[in-house]
């Protein structure tokens, strides 16, 4: 007999926005986000018996920006804190430059995580600073200036 086919996602709900198509065999998931990754299970039974698949639906994805930097003014001695936090899968990378140059750790540099901190700041700390978040689907790029007083 025809089987009577179901699908169902392991450890949630189906998103909502879920169709399905051609008697219940195709499950369809229009503008897949990351929240619809996750493992699948489609079922088929019938008087006869039932057969269960499970698939893993993996959602990559660009950077994108959750929290990018400011315009900053400070005075000569203070610190610099600023972070610039994105989104994406695989997770991505940070790097930072100073006026167009890459910018690399040294005594008063410190950058880890898409944190960088500069203490006690002077006048060669000032410029424009970038923020570039990178996994393999492409880069993201957030500017800042520094201004010290």
């Amino acid at each position: 007999p025809v089987p009577t086919i179901s699908w169902r996602k392991v450890n949630g709900h189906n998103p909502s926005k879920a169709r399905l198509r051609k008697s219940q065999a195709v499950l369809e998931i229009p503008n897949v986000q990351l929240e619809d990754a996750g493992m699948y299970e489609c079922k088929a039974e019938n008087s006869r018996g039932r057969n269960v698949f499970r698939g893993q639906l993996q959602v990559y994805t660009y950077p994108h920006w959750v929290e990018k930097l400011n315009d900053t003014q400070l005075d000569s001695g203070d610190q610099l804190r600023w972070e610039c936090k994105a989104t994406g899968k695989p997770r991505p990378t940070y790097h930072w430059l100073k006026n167009g140059v890459p910018l690399w750790p040294q005594s008063r540099i410190e950058m880890v995580n898409g944190v960088l901190m500069i203490h006690s700041v002077n006048l060669s700390d000032a410029g424009m600073y970038q923020c570039l978040a990178e996994n393999k689907y492409g880069t993201i790029y957030a500017s800042a200036e520094l201004k010290i007083l």
